[in-house]
């Protein structure tokens, strides 16, 4: 994973991560019912990235203020794959 990123390895971490996603989702956020995996994070923004089962990934920024009324939060972006998202953050 490249800087300012880091991969999760510790699966603990992975799963808190994923439960507070879980929470944040409303039922028309774009991630509503999809299976989510958090594959890093972004300590300095509170960003994960998380990969969908289609091969896509999203960016998403958490609240930390449990389950969001408006579906654009919490903000999320959804890339077609790990590249296209390495080529649209700068991270190349």
């Amino acid at each position: 994973m490249i800087e300012p990123w880091r991969q999760i390895i510790d699966e603990r971490e992975r799963l808190l991560l994923e439960e507070e996603l879980r929470k944040e989702i409303g039922d028309r956020h774009p991630l509503a019912a999809l299976p989510i995996k958090v594959q890093a994070r972004r300590d300095d923004r509170d960003d994960v990235l998380v990969s969908l089962e289609d091969g896509r990934v999203a960016e998403v920024h958490l609240t930390w203020s449990g389950k969001e009324a408006d579906p654009s939060w919490p903000r999320t972006v959804i890339f077609e794959s790990m590249d296209k998202w390495r080529t649209e953050a700068n991270l190349t």
